[in-house]
């Protein structure tokens, strides 16, 4: 049997591909926060159900694709760990990576966020203008 929060982290996941907004909003606190912390243009601080939508809806729309693969879920009374399979392209660019994905649960909801790749550089790569490629 499945932690409960393990369970609740495949609901979310399985929300955020399908734009259920709906059942976001029963599996994140109003005042959830997201932090980025790749070098990517959206990084930082994302506070609010809004502002975390607006911020997976711009990454989704940035390239010509974007997938996600849940390749493991490790959960405790309060934190899931989601490790996931990064596949995007990009123009010329591409990237295969993996990606942790940290979350603090609180009441049964999503609190925060923290978003990980565990390859950096490469994610960095892939998100960096042209004209600061051609440079580097």
């Amino acid at each position: 049997m499945a932690h409960p929060n393990a369970e609740l982290a495949e609901r979310a996941w399985l929300a955020v591909a399908e734009a259920d907004i709906e059942t976001l909003e029963t599996l994140w606190r109003p005042d959830i926060v997201w932090h980025v912390t790749a070098d990517n243009p959206w990084s930082g601080d994302h506070v609010g159900r809004d502002a975390v939508l607006d911020y997976l809806a711009a990454v989704g729309e940035a390239g010509e694709s974007y997938e996600a693969h849940i390749e493991d879920i490790l959960a405790s009374d309060d934190r899931v760990l989601i490790v996931s399979r990064v596949i995007a392209r990009r123009g010329d660019r591409s990237v295969d990576t993996r990606q942790g994905l940290l979350a603090h649960i609180e009441d049964g909801r999503f609190s925060e966020v923290w978003t990980m790749p565990l390859d950096p550089l490469a994610f960095a790569r892939f998100w960096q203008a042209s004209d600061e490629r051609r440079a580097g």
